[in-house]
């Protein structure tokens, strides 16, 4: 018997589909990104960008960072990641250090505010995300996108 075969133009992997799929995903990502940056902002005094490029300094504490290495990890240019780490520093999260191998060269590291800002400003993060993930599950704009992009096991993501 042969097996069942699906249409490609209804498959999930089709172009058409995946492209619908994205139309959704961007402005969902817009609504929680500043959701997350409101409240990250009015509880922490820090939003979502400038948090995630300090995560990176907290996660290789004690040693420092190149800026193109934060720039690298966040997927975003240099000029970007270097005004986020700007802030963080004006406001003691962050210190620039000597690269020891090349004084020319600094690197930036989380300093012990940053890193406590880190841990307190992070748990919000995740607990603000696990509650907007649950309430877009019960969405109907946004059931289907939210249970693609969060498959469980070792179900690979849709291309």
């Amino acid at each position: 018997m042969a097996e069942p075969h699906e249409d490609a133009e209804h498959s999930a992997d089709h172009p058409e589909q995946v492209s619908r799929l994205w139309t959704r995903v961007v402005p969902m990502f817009s609504l929680l990104q500043t959701q997350l940056d409101r409240t990250l902002t009015v509880r922490h005094g820090i939003g979502v960008g400038p948090l995630m490029a300090l995560g990176v300094l907290v996660r290789e504490r004690p040693d420092s960072v190149a800026v193109g290495g934060v720039a690298r990890r966040l997927g975003v240019s240099d000029s970007t990641a270097s005004r986020m780490l700007e802030r963080l520093e004006r406001s003691g999260w962050t210190v620039r250090v000597a690269w020891p191998c090349d004084q020319r060269t600094t690197r930036i590291a989380a300093t012990d505010a940053g890193l406590a800002l880190w841990t307190g400003a992070s748990r919000t993060l995740d607990r603000e995300l696990d509650l907007a993930f649950r309430r877009l599950r019960s969405d109907e704009k946004y059931t289907h996108v939210v249970a693609r992009l969060c498959r469980t096991g070792d179900e690979p993501p849709a291309r």
